[in-house]
């Protein structure tokens, strides 16, 4: 299993200098060598693979001062980029999508990405090199190809083998990602379950009745976000204070995003750990449709549901935990005791679910979703362990109806 840590970095001006020449270098190459596998096939009906466009380099770096003068390393991270949006592509057409997204020329290129090599003890046995060195200080050192080493603030160690590091350069700074291999960890058997119901009043409901504000950071940054964009639009297109106001407003949608990432990362934490669930279900939603809906489309943005999902998933995965994600039809109309769907559909703004069939239940909307998703869940996978724990503990009617 892959894991990647993030660490903020502080290089000097002349190293930054450095870094912006050598994202200008990589952007030309990434250009260049998209145009070869454009040009190849329109000419002459001939694909160009990975393989020879790296044979290409070998040659340009043997007979160009331009080219040699750069790091391979992220040069051959720069091919393998191309090459991975071109199988995309062709993967798109295979499938028949609608959009094949067929890849464009960049204007700008912010990340530069380099593999690292092993070396060989004298022992004989090969050791991947590590890219940080330590000083004991407050600010430890990252080891960057032809530059030299650059200061990083390194708040937690590294843990597994680094295979690839990428440095970024955001709207607030430089940022360091480095990618280990870690051992992977086995999954627990579990004792505990909920169900997630998300939504754009709160932003998710658990199974135990349990609620989470939706903190709506977009809401409430949208006015001051308004404002930089006016003033953008005021100034005279590339003139110093043009880059001014365009700085300022990327610095606030990075904080808007950040902001978000947080507290995802929060939630899902404390889901898994704080409050001790071994396995989480939530509803399988497709977010890229749902947005079509010009009433909800900036909310449901605003919740980012399917970054939350993909965040369960990885903890899920990272600490040894299960995430399940179920069919979502019709769970917000259907009686969580009797399993029988209301007969009249419920507005979006009622948020009491009353079952006229039963007539017993009379429960929070979001509440009777995130029980019917966990039931689903508890019929879907039964004969697995945890699935007779889970109709045991949650809904035992619902089992003698499910086998009944």
């Amino acid at each position: 299993m892959k894991q990647t840590f993030k660490y903020r970095a502080y290089p000097t001006k002349i190293e930054e200098r450095w870094l912006f020449s050598e994202l200008r270098h990589q952007k030309q190459l990434q250009n260049y060598m998209h145009q070869m596998r454009s040009q190849m096939w329109d000419y002459g009906r001939k694909s160009v693979s990975m393989y020879d466009q790296i044979d290409h380099l070998k040659d340009l770096r043997a007979t160009t001062s331009h080219y040699s003068e750069h790091p391979q390393d992220m040069q051959v991270s720069t091919i393998k980029r191309v090459n991975a949006a071109h199988e995309h592509f062709q993967r798109r057409c295979r499938e028949g999508a609608e959009k094949k997204g067929y890849p464009r020329y960049k204007r700008s290129v912010r990340s530069l990405t380099w593999n690292l090599r092993k070396h060989k003890l004298k022992t004989g046995e090969r050791v991947r090199q590590n890219p940080i060195r330590s000083t004991g200080t407050r600010y430890n050192r990252l080891k960057v190809p032809k530059l030299g080493e650059i200061k990083i603030r390194q708040h937690r160690p590294l843990i597994g083998d680094s295979k690839e590091v990428t440095l970024k350069k955001t709207a607030r700074g430089w940022y360091v990602f480095i990618v280990c291999e870690v051992p992977d960890t086995l999954k627990c058997v579990p004792k505990s379950a909920c169900g997630v119901d998300v939504g754009t009043d709160n932003f998710l409901t658990t199974s135990e009745g349990e609620k989470e504000e939706n903190p709506r950071f977009y809401r409430q940054a949208e006015q001051k976000l308004i404002r930089l964009h006016r003033d953008l639009s005021r100034k005279r297109y590339r003139s110093k204070r043009w880059y001014k106001a365009k700085d300022a407003l990327a610095k606030q949608h990075d904080i808007v995003a950040c902001q978000r990432l947080d507290f995802i990362a929060k939630t899902v934490y404390k889901l898994f750990h704080h409050k001790g669930f071994d396995a989480v279900v939530a509803e399988k939603l497709k977010p890229s449709n749902m947005l079509k809906n010009r009433h909800l489309a900036k909310s449901i943005s605003d919740a980012s549901w399917g970054m939350f999902f993909d965040w369960c998933y990885w903890v899920a995965k990272r600490d040894g935990k299960h995430f399940h994600q179920v069919p979502p039809h019709h769970t917000s109309q259907t009686c969580s005791e009797c399993c029988q769907k209301s007969a009249i559909k419920l507005k979006l703004s009622e948020r009491l679910f009353h079952c006229k069939s039963c007539g017993n239940l009379k429960l929070d909307r979001d509440h009777n979703a995130a029980l019917n998703i966990l039931h689903r869940a508890a019929c879907a996978l039964r004969g697995e362990v945890w699935d007779t724990i889970l109709c045991e503990t949650r809904n035992p009617l619902l089992q003698q109806a499910c086998w009944g």
